[in-house]
């Protein structure tokens, strides 16, 4: 009988095998069952639904300053206080938070011309380009002899107070005409790419001006902070573009569009999309139109010993489209993007704020708000308070996000338009904004 075989215990050994049988039967299993892995539930992204909006006027207008003298322009300091400048008088003062009047300084001592005028103390800027971010402060200004742009040193103190000093003229020979200084223009601002523009008038020399590249007048200039000619204008010159009678308003829109307001002769204000080298017409236009002088009506016989008419002629009776069938297509000249007769505007200042141009008129005596609906698109123009406050010079955004007005009442235009001054001319008005939306 053969011998029992005795069988050898290792753990080892027996752990293998259990181990191996573990797995053939997880193997087995996951074979015949399917599993489904739990995914996350995925949700559709939050489009956020953005209203488009423009902005118009709301509530009651309040006075806030009265008995200025023509003030031109109106700005706001970083501290929140305001610098206001009259045209005729040369002074430069500064409106605190409590609304008192102070002066900072005076930008001449002569007046600007000897008989009435359009010049004088007009446009103010200012940059931070001063060591430490220090401020400079640019002023536009008519002479005897020329038009010009003035800069100085804008300083504060611990008090709040502002000062001027080391005044400098860094553009001068801005072309003028006789001893009336018309068609000055006069604006300038700080533009988004940090150089100063100015807008200008055909100094009364309409195409001697308007139309030559080689002079300053009738353009609209752009010019480094020094009074040098960047280097990327057109024509190594400081003129930007070209074409215009009387440039006094400009403000960028949130595409970066420049727009301008033009005084026209008799018949078509404008308003223009401003854009380099472009030459706008005048006087080869005017509006949509090619350009007809409006012709005065004979005055009444008679005339003193020198010949000279004693009883001058009257208004011309301005038609309602001349010229209606001589549309300027000549492709050399750019056509402005809106049109008014003079009666409904000559704008002066214009402002953007929140998809919204605003422009200030002096005869129209009125606020026009045209929506931005979109790059170099406008919607429909809102007029608001026609005959309310008389001549509209300039519409400023201030801090707290109202408008502050300035009249220009006592320029010697007659007062209102309606005729008459008031009592508290030239005056700074609020007015407070709201938002209308739209799809």
């Amino acid at each position: 009988m053969p011998k029992a075989v005795k069988t050898r215990k290792d753990p080892l050994f027996e752990f293998v095998i259990v181990f191996a049988i573990m797995l053939g039967g997880v193997f087995s299993f996951s074979s015949d069952t399917q599993q489904v892995e739990a995914k996350p539930e995925v949700k559709p992204p939050v489009v956020e639904v953005v209203k488009r909006s423009y902005v118009v006027p709301t509530g009651k207008p309040e006075n806030l300053v009265t008995g200025l003298k023509a003030p031109w322009e109106l700005l706001f300091l970083p501290d929140g206080q305001a610098l206001v400048d009259e045209r005729d008088s040369g002074s430069i003062l500064l409106i605190s938070k409590d609304l008192k009047v102070s002066k900072v300084g005076f930008t001449r001592a002569a007046p600007p011309c000897e008989k009435f005028c359009e010049g004088g103390t007009l446009g103010m800027t200012y940059a931070a380009d001063r060591l430490g971010g220090k401020l400079s402060l640019f002023v536009f200004l008519t002479t005897l002899n020329d038009n010009r742009i003035l800069k100085y040193d804008l300083n504060t103190d611990d008090a709040g107070v502002w000062s001027l000093a080391n005044k400098r003229v860094i553009v001068k020979g801005i072309e003028r005409s006789g001893k009336s200084t018309t068609h000055n223009g006069g604006r300038i601002a700080i533009g988004p790419d940090g150089k100063l523009w100015v807008t200008l008038g055909d100094s009364g020399m309409r195409g001697s001006t308007s139309q030559n590249w080689n002079k300053l007048a009738g353009s609209v200039l752009r010019v480094n902070l020094d009074g040098s000619v960047p280097e990327d204008n057109p024509r190594n010159s400081l003129v930007w573009a070209k074409g215009f009678r009387d440039t006094q308003g400009m403000a960028w829109d949130e595409f970066g569009n420049m727009w301008t307001t033009e005084f026209g002769q008799d018949t078509w204000d404008e308003l223009n999309l401003l854009e380099k080298g472009k030459n706008y017409g005048w006087p080869i236009a005017e509006g949509l139109y090619k350009f007809v002088e409006t012709p005065l009506e004979p005055g009444n016989p008679g005339s003193d010993a020198q010949g000279t008419d004693k009883n001058p002629a009257p208004k011309p009776t301005i038609p309602e489209m001349p010229s209606k069938d001589v549309l300027v297509t000549d492709s050399r000249y750019t056509p402005p993007i809106l049109t008014w007769h003079p009666s409904e505007a000559a704008c002066s200042g214009i402002t953007h704020v929140q998809s919204t141009l605003i422009s200030a008129c002096l005869r129209g005596g009125k606020l026009w708000f045209i929506p931005v609906l979109g790059d170099k698109k406008l919607g429909e123009p809102q007029e608001f308070f026609k005959g309310s406050f008389g001549r509209l010079r300039k519409a400023t955004l201030a801090p707290d996000g109202s408008l502050w007005l300035i009249t220009s009442n006592r320029d010697g235009r007659g007062g209102w338009s309606s005729g008459g001054e008031n009592a508290l001319d030239d005056r700074i008005i609020r007015v407070k904004l709201k938002n209308v939306y739209y799809d």
